[in-house]
């Protein structure tokens, strides 16, 4: 039987990044820390840290950490159910997001649900084809992610499709796509003739992160280029990296709940209105009967049906 006080000390370690700073957490000594662990690991049989700067898990460390944070849901859920939500112990709820989904239509599904329950609401955020890791490593209870295939003690449920919009301002497609026809106005997306890669190659892209290969996938698709072949700012915020673009900084690919009423306003326009790049989303989450995971994928799939793509 593993000792939960121990399995904490693990957990508060690898959050902290550090033995000192989970000593102060933990308001423990910094020798009881390692007290814990060392019996952790001497239960188990194994390693369970890296004593690195900042402190990691190891493979068996995130399967305990995994088994933790699932124990510690569903503790919180039966607290919740005796004591009818206590706000003085609130249950706080994980969840790895992309940052596309968090900029746009994440939030709003959750809102409402979170202050009805007290419930705190803590987020990881990264590139949607990494957030299936957080969950497999027990750092969230669930993602949404592009992985379909659900993983190991996990469910995967299909919540909508992103479309991205490669665009950008009409003084920046002026500059490196060529002149407007005369006959048409700025605002309208059918401007410009066809984009070639040398355009390209000289046209300087924004985008988000050296995780998000979506830029590097649309590129590849359309108009076969390659890493190397183009210049990029490499902006990691959602909003930021839209300011970019809105100040003509460069061109960039955009999800269509953000892309579109821009369009419409006229501050964008679609370069590639027949080139357009589909994400779908998936909610993951473990296999354990936690009406927190249960609430929130329903949240999730009811915002989800209005305003991701659902074919």
């Amino acid at each position: 039987m593993l000792e939960y006080a121990n399995l904490k000390a693990l957990a508060v370690v690898v959050s902290e990044g550090g033995f000192d700073r989970a000593a102060k957490v933990l308001h423990i000594t910094q020798s009881a820390v390692s007290q814990r662990i060392r019996q952790l690991e001497e239960k188990v049989g194994q390693s369970l840290l890296i004593r690195s700067n900042p402190v990691v898990a190891t493979p068996t460390g995130k399967r305990l950490l995994r088994h933790y944070s699932q124990v510690q849901l569903l503790e919180s859920e039966l607290r919740a159910e005796m004591d009818a939500d206590d706000p003085n112990h609130p249950t706080t709820v994980r969840i790895a997001v992309n940052a596309d989904s968090l900029a746009t239509w994440f939030l709003p599904a959750l809102a409402g649900m979170f202050s009805r329950h007290a419930w705190l609401l803590e987020l990881i955020v990264d590139d949607e084809s990494y957030t299936h890791h957080l969950l497999k490593n027990g750092e969230a209870v669930g993602c949404v992610t592009t992985t379909e295939v659900p993983m190991a003690g996990c469910s995967s449920e299909f919540l909508g499709t992103m479309e991205y919009l490669c665009v950008a301002t009409p003084e920046f497609a002026a500059r490196y796509f060529g002149e407007p026809r005369d006959s048409l106005s700025l605002s309208d997306t059918r401007l410009f003739n066809g984009i070639s890669q040398a355009q390209l190659a000289k046209a300087p892209a924004v985008v988000f992160s050296t995780k998000d290969k979506l830029h590097e996938k649309f590129l590849a698709q359309y108009f076969n280029m390659t890493p190397g072949q183009w210049w990029q700012h490499t902006i990691p915020s959602s909003e930021s990296f839209l300011e970019a673009i809105n100040l003509s900084l460069g061109y960039g690919l955009v999800g269509h709940l953000q892309a579109k009423p821009l369009i419409d306003q006229g501050i964008l326009i679609e370069l590639t209105p027949e080139r357009r790049m589909r994400v779908p989303l998936f909610w993951q989450h473990w296999n354990i009967k936690a009406k927190q995971t249960t609430l929130v994928y329903r949240a999730l799939a009811a915002t989800a049906q209005h305003n991701l793509l659902q074919a």
